[in-house]
């Protein structure tokens, strides 16, 4: 079998440093993802049961997912709502 996602990934950002540079710009998006979907796994919901939750489209909900977007609070407190999680926001110095 291949090789996984995360293992792509860890080679990419040791051997590639024009994808390291790109992923470190981009850590606290994918942060936010991971944790998104963190929660709707633990929830036990798919994308399309958590959308209809949250009144939204499963699109919605996988650009969410994705990354690729910063959402607003109101939609991360859906999101955590829906999921029966609560939003915690931080600052670490």
């Amino acid at each position: 079998m291949g090789k996984s996602i995360e293992e792509k990934h860890r080679e990419m950002l040791v051997g590639d440093p024009e994808y390291a540079q790109a992923f470190a710009g981009m850590e606290e998006e994918f942060q936010l993802a991971r944790e998104l979907i963190r929660a709707r796994i633990k929830s036990g919901l798919t994308q399309k049961q958590l959308a209809e939750k949250m009144g939204t489209t499963q699109s919605s909900v996988a650009r969410l997912e994705s990354g690729s977007s910063l959402p607003s609070l109101r939609s991360l407190k859906r999101y955590a709502y829906a999921t029966g999680s609560k939003m915690r926001i931080y600052l670490e110095s």
